[in-house]
């Protein structure tokens, strides 16, 4: 099986050094020193970028973001222009907030759309182009809905120590979240398994609050508790990136992750999530 992945970010890394044996070819825009197989040095945004000579058949899994300056994903458009064959599947890392808030309800991949975010609002627009795109090509798309990432260097211990506050874990809302291991066995799947198909949502099903897994990085990591604020108080004092996820919550729904793609998760409980991410953290010191 030949394999392209677009994007060699923390997901795209981990994707293709866990690959099965295949004909593994990335897109990055720079070669990435600790990965050793094909690769395109590209940068999605110059349109003037020449052809990439891909053989097929393959599978391609695209894990770019959509350029936060533009209305839509002209990247993912580019992307799809300047390949030289069509893949036999594709793997789209989506996002969650497509849902929008659902007031902390369990939703499923039924659930319609309703992104409150521009970013989310573009990862619904890039959903429903590769949607049409395969259809009028005859390939099979799967779409993952992942929720937040975290795991080794993704933890956010700078971020808890520059942001110094949380909401009181009572007035907290649900959160949903998947280890980087747990992610990349997902997208490995839906990359291989003849049965994948469709949307999934990608989150380990534990839904206790952000508040409450900052608590215990700190707990475990051995470091100060940040000051715990209400959400009136957080509603004066955040910036407006992070009242963008104080105002949404929703519960994910995995049974059809369950069902269909029959990933074992490894970390459903995030404590043990943590501590494997510690561990392994370059930045533990």
């Amino acid at each position: 099986m030949n394999f392209l992945i677009v994007g060699a970010g923390y997901t795209g890394i981990s994707v293709i050094k866990n690959l099965p044996q295949g004909n593994i070819t990335y897109i990055s825009r720079s070669k990435k020193k600790t990965l050793n197989c094909n690769y395109h040095t590209i940068d999605l945004d110059d349109y003037t970028s020449s052809s990439i000579q891909i053989s097929s058949p393959y599978a391609l899994l695209y894990t770019v973001p959509p350029n936060p300056n533009e209305d839509e994903d002209s990247r993912l458009v580019h992307l799809l222009e300047i390949i030289s064959s069509k893949p036999d599947r594709i793997v789209y890392l989506s996002s969650t907030g497509i849902y929008g808030n659902q007031k902390g309800r369990l939703v499923d991949e039924n659930q319609l759309p309703n992104p409150r975010t521009d970013r989310a609002k573009k990862r619904l627009q890039a959903e429903i182009y590769l949607e049409n795109w395969c259809i009028k090509n005859k390939i099979k798309l799967i779409i993952l809905r992942v929720s937040g990432i975290y795991g080794p260097n993704r933890l956010g211990l700078e971020r808890i120590k520059k942001d110094n506050s949380i909401i009181k874990e009572e007035e907290a809302k649900p959160s949903n979240r998947i280890h980087i291991k747990d992610l990349t066995n997902c997208c490995i799947a839906a990359l291989i398994k003849k049965n994948a198909s469709g949307i999934y949502n990608i989150s380990d099903g534990d839904f206790r609050s952000n508040s409450w897994f900052i608590k215990k990085i700190c707990e475990l990591k051995g470091i100060n508790l940040p000051l715990e604020i209400s959400h009136e108080e957080a509603l004066k004092t955040w910036n407006k990136s992070r009242l963008s996820f104080l105002n949404e919550s929703r519960r994910l729904d995995t049974r059809k992750l369950d069902r269909e793609l029959k990933v074992k998760l490894l970390y459903k409980n995030p404590v043990q999530g943590i501590k494997a991410s510690l561990i392994n953290d370059k930045n533990n010191n």
